[in-house]
């Protein structure tokens, strides 16, 4: 029965995961985490301050 239910759970888990990406708020692009810690999009070769979007993984 435990083992059941702590099946449950993890796919309950799964189903209201989300995934976090940030993107330049110029060029809309996904950035890299080297590109979020320097805060410097290479696509816009600009500086950033990048924008945190929040999608739910499928």
């Amino acid at each position: 029965m435990t083992a059941s239910i702590d099946a449950a759970r993890r796919v309950q888990k799964q189903a209201a995961r989300f995934a976090t990406f940030h993107c330049c708020p110029a060029c809309a692009r996904i950035l890299s985490i080297v590109e979020i810690i320097e805060r410097h999009c290479e696509r816009c070769d600009t500086a950033t301050t990048p924008k945190e979007i929040t999608e739910e993984a499928a």
